[in-house]
């Protein structure tokens, strides 16, 4: 297993743009660094000699993400991903009994019981292949955002003693420590709710619609936030799914319109509540045009800033940008990893972090594979580490 303290001193030296070390190096294999690879002695395809090589190298080496904590605080947030039912009350919810289509893949339905009708929500998943597929989402009709939205709210909550093991962990840390709480942002509870390009047709025309929900989604989110921030919930807030606002699938006016005064304002209140609270946004896509909003609404730091032809960054134009008031994640991408051979992955890693500076860089790959990792990936993941820890050093 890794070293949680040595990798929360580097992690957060990083956020203060001290030096450590080394910077933080994040791993580039489906496996968690405080993961304890022949412990666990998983199956399938982490069974293969070369992945468990491979994970070994990342618990010697590689850090978790500063989000990571080994005393997580309860789950405010519903365990439903992505807020299909847009956090309603578990005694709404149930879960169907999983049907399996063929003998590797298999269908699960979620179903909302609501005043007015019931809504559901299915994905399939094949077996070895760690996604999955949404097939039925809850919203396709104005009629079921009304159905959606009779559920009668409340917020779970939890006995104080509760988050007592949480509050002393990260006291115990002080200024390292990590952990907090992941949020999905306001755009990824609308892909949630309803496919993708439903939502950006609303967007057009019925935008009422849309406002209804996503005022639903602060009202809810903020009560959740100031309930876990009275618990001493943090200091890492991680807002995830932003990227479906990005150019070119909403225009700038559009994300000043449904970001800007949502996600936004969620991050404001943790920052006026809390002063060692740290904003991080998951932006995949064409972020280069949205750094300085993000500088604006308080963000801290940000992954995977990813260069072109994925994305429209740089490195080096996205320090430029932000310069010392954000630590970037990057920006090494996952069909590099796959396609390229090691020296090109040494030479884009040693690229990155003369760009992106060592005091407020932290390694990171775009994505991980969701599936048996090949030998051209499992080679590149090596040098990927050998040449962070190469590069990187201080």
């Amino acid at each position: 297993m890794g070293d949680i303290a040595a990798s929360a001193r580097r992690l957060r030296a990083c956020y203060r743009g001290e030096k450590a070390d080394r910077i933080p190096i994040c791993s580039p294999i489906n496996w968690h660094p405080m993961g304890d690879i022949d412990g666990e002695q998983p199956g399938g395809w982490r069974a293969d000699p070369g992945f468990i090589e491979m994970a070994r190298m990342v618990q010697r080496h590689c850090d978790p993400h500063v989000l990571w904590s080994p005393v997580p605080a309860p789950r405010a947030f519903s365990p439903v991903s992505y807020q299909r039912f847009l956090e309603a009350p578990e005694e709404y919810v149930e879960a169907l009994p999983i049907e399996w289509l063929a003998p590797n893949r298999k269908r699960v339905t979620t179903v909302l019981h609501t005043p007015k009708g019931d809504l559901r929500w299915s994905y399939e998943e094949e077996n070895e292949i760690e996604t999955s597929w949404d097939m039925e989402k809850p919203i396709n009709s104005v009629g079921d955002v009304d159905r959606l939205l009779s559920v009668p709210w409340r917020m779970k909550t939890y006995p104080a003693e509760a988050f007592a093991a949480h509050r002393q962990n990260r006291a115990a840390m002080g200024r390292d420590a990590t952990g907090g709480v992941n949020i999905n942002s306001m755009v990824a509870m609308l892909c949630g709710v309803m496919h993708y390009e439903q939502m950006l047709e609303w967007l057009l025309v019925e935008e009422a619609v849309i406002k209804v929900l996503a005022d639903t989604w602060l009202d809810r989110t903020m009560k959740i936030v100031d309930y876990l921030m009275d618990q001493g919930v943090g200091p890492i807030w991680h807002f995830n799914g932003v990227e479906r606002a990005c150019p070119p699938m909403m225009s700038p006016a559009q994300w000043d319109k449904w970001v800007v005064p949502y996600d936004g304002a969620v991050m404001r209140r943790i920052k006026a509540r809390d002063p060692e609270a740290m904003i991080h946004v998951h932006c995949h896509g064409k972020v280069g045009t949205m750094l300085a909003s993000f500088l604006e609404m308080g963000v801290d730091s940000t992954d995977p800033v990813e260069p072109p032809p994925q994305g429209d960054i740089t490195f080096a134009a996205a320090r430029k940008k932000v310069g010392d008031r954000m630590v970037l994640y990057g920006n090494i991408e996952f069909l590099d990893m796959e396609r390229r051979t090691p020296d090109q992955i040494e030479e884009l890693i040693r690229r990155a972090i003369a760009d992106g500076g060592k005091k407020r860089l932290v390694l990171y790959p775009s994505a991980t594979p969701h599936e048996r990792h090949t030998p051209q990936f499992l080679a590149n993941a090596r040098r990927y580490i050998e040449a962070g820890l190469k590069y990187g050093t201080f």
